[in-house]
């Protein structure tokens, strides 16, 4: 019981880094929706991709949320490998995502961190959540 005492504190607080600089990006993305444009662009086309943003950044934050009421309430709270999965998933994305939002990254790079940082993760998540609440089983 001696790892919880240092695993519980960092995969909560790399859920909420990775959701932290997913509202970041969400409210500040005018710059990132422009590194994913030719020089010159359309209304149209910018709005499409603005649209993709926002979906994108959207979904990083249900799922994000889902896991956090998942890891609050206990059920995935003691699994270890999904406590070790979440920590490193989660920490790189809010690396990857700060990298993303400073540098101004294209927009196809967003979804390769979505994909391995926030849905790869939620999908593990919901694994665990099915397997405890409606199986019954843990750790």
């Amino acid at each position: 019981m001696a790892y919880l005492s240092s695993i519980l504190p960092a995969r909560f607080l790399s859920m909420i880094a990775h959701l932290v600089i997913a509202i970041t990006i969400l409210w500040e993305r005018d710059a990132n929706v422009k590194a994913c444009l030719p020089y010159t662009y359309t209304d149209t086309e910018y709005s499409t991709r603005d649209t993709e943003l926002i979906v994108g950044l959207s979904l990083t934050i249900a799922f994000l949320g889902i896991e956090i009421i998942g890891f609050m309430s206990g059920t995935s709270m003691f699994i270890h490998s999904q406590n070790m999965l979440s920590i490193g998933a989660h920490a790189s994305g809010a690396i990857a995502l700060s990298f993303y939002l400073f540098e101004e990254w294209p927009c196809y790079i967003f979804w390769w961190i979505f994909g391995f940082c926030s849905a790869f993760p939620f999908v593990t998540e919901f694994i665990v959540l099915i397997g405890v609440l409606a199986l019954g089983r843990s750790g």
